[in-house]
């Protein structure tokens, strides 16, 4: 059970209006209004959801950061940033590029911050090792139970930090809590989850991965909690997400839960979805590390009542096996969270975008996990991650059973010389399958998993998948992206 907080009695709103602006507005006034979080002079940092070019509610609602920061401002704010890292692969300034950030932010009194210094990429006087220096000054290392965390500055040295978390169900932890939104204040690629020196059965059968990665959560929690936390649940999605996919379903409930404590927050906004608390692993482990749990019963709810605005969410499904696709048929064996999470993005990213390329392609076994079950089908075998591949080398697809072919030559003699037919018979042979594509990877990278998907069937047969790696190019080209990768950012 959830352990009571030994701090004073904490208080969250849970505020509903008309509009998401109203909304916010109605709740930090319920906390006791902005001047109770801002002081004159402070220099604020907002940390908001900043995932794809996809737009809201893939990202946060640009209508509640406005109001926001107009409100900051009112009460004295000096100077007020925002930002976030991407998801892992893409700069912040193609993100800017595309949904006209930097100048957005600029007209509304507020600096998009580009923690990955990608607002510096064009610059062609800078030399790579100007840049890494750069680099270096905007970063201090953190380290926590071992691990070291390069965390921005601009975060780190400002007065106020705020949290503006959009909730959206989530395939790791049923909800993207606000505990989550803190995560992307470091670099995509330093929230990796390397294997440990475990067996795979062990790995697999511990689901090691998410131990690691909400170990890793908690670990950025510590370095700055928000003075401010806004789960916004006005517009939600369900079904699949947290990105737009083609199962997400918007919904609308015209909530939003606000308070001074994350955790707090999150565990409202979970009693307000109707999510046992128990079962949520992220406050589970929060709890086993000594972290301020409270119980409910000690949050002080201020506003609208839980009961009567809690609500049933569809969640995302929690097996690979149960996301049907067309023309592909899932074979699973023991896979870990890390396997599964990537493959659940993969698998929803070809459903949403590639339903013509399959059904130019019949007949795909997908693979995954420790020993998965052998395809009953073959036609074309996809392994997925590094468990698949490795615990399939003597599976019986690896290989095709033909038959010799005849010798043409002597099949024309005997027929010329009208000799008896041979009664031998034909030489059988085993011969490697060719029809196997393998993702590598402990978990598999999305976007080497789709170039490899486009070199294996041909661009002629994937065409969708073929022109959403064009328009990608347009804005990530290939050169950009090698330059990053010297600099040594994504």
């Amino acid at each position: 059970m959830l352990v009571q907080s030994k701090s004073k009695k904490l208080e969250v709103a849970i505020s509903k209006a008309n509009t998401p602006k109203e909304t916010l507005l109605k709740g930090i006034e319920i906390l006791g209004g902005i001047s109770k979080f801002i002081d004159e002079g402070d220099q604020v940092f907002i940390k908001f959801n900043l995932n794809l070019p996809g737009g809201f509610p893939t990202n946060t609602n640009f209508d509640v950061l406005e109001e926001l920061i107009k409100s900051c401002k009112e009460g004295g704010a000096s100077k007020i940033s925002l930002g976030s890292f991407p998801v892992n692969g893409i700069p912040i300034k193609v993100l800017s590029d595309i949904l006209n950030l930097k100048d957005y932010f600029k007209t509304i009194g507020a600096e998009l911050a580009f923690l990955d210094n990608s607002n510096y990429y064009d610059n062609k006087d800078l030399s790579i090792e100007q840049l890494k220096k750069i680099k270096r000054d905007s970063f201090t290392n953190v380290k926590i139970n071992e691990n070291d965390y390069p965390i921005p500055n601009i975060i780190l040295n400002s007065n106020k930090f705020i949290s503006v978390n959009q909730i959206n169900v989530n395939p790791l932890f049923k909800f993207n809590l606000s505990l989550l939104n803190s995560y992307s204040i470091i670099p995509a690629k330093y929230r990796k989850i390397g294997k440990t020196q475990h067996s795979t059965i062990e790995y697999n059968s511990a689901d090691q991965y998410k131990k690691d990665i909400i170990s890793n959560i908690l670990n950025i929690f510590t370095v700055k909690r928000p003075n401010l936390v806004i789960n916004d649940l006005f517009y939600l999605l369900e079904g699949a997400g947290p990105f737009i996919y083609k199962d997400s379903k918007i919904k609308k409930t015209n909530l939003m839960i606000l308070g001074e404590d994350a955790i707090s927050v999150d565990l409202i906004t979970l009693k307000i979805l109707n999510f046992e608390i128990d079962d949520c692993e992220l406050l589970q482990q929060a709890q086993s590390k000594n972290f301020s749990v409270p119980k409910i019963s000690d949050i002080k709810v201020l506003g609208e009542k839980i009961e009567e605005n809690s609500m049933n969410v569809k969640l995302c499904f929690s097996k690979i096996e149960d996301i049907k696709l067309k023309n592909i048929f899932t074979y699973p064996g023991k896979y870990c969270s890390g396997c599964f999470k990537q493959a659940y993005h993969l698998i929803n990213f070809m459903k949403t975008y590639m339903v013509k390329d399959l059904t130019y392609n019949s007949t795909n076994s997908f693979l995954i996990g420790e020993s998965p079950i052998e395809p009953e089908k073959m036609g074309n075998v996809i392994l997925f991650g590094d468990c698949a591949i490795n615990s399939t080398k003597n599976y019986k697809f690896r290989k095709l059973i033909v038959e010799s072919r005849k010798n043409l030559i002597a099949e024309a003699k005997a027929k010329l010389f009208k000799e008896s037919k041979s009664k031998k018979r034909p030489k059988i042979k085993e011969k490697p399958n060719k029809n196997i594509l393998e993702l590598p990877g402990c978990p598999p990278d999305i976007f080497k998993c789709l170039e490899l998907i486009m070199k294996y069937y041909g661009k002629k047969n994937v065409p969708n998948l073929n022109l959403l790696t064009k328009m990608n190019e347009f804005w990530v080209n290939g050169k950009l992206l090698d330059e990053l990768k010297n600099w040594e950012v994504l």
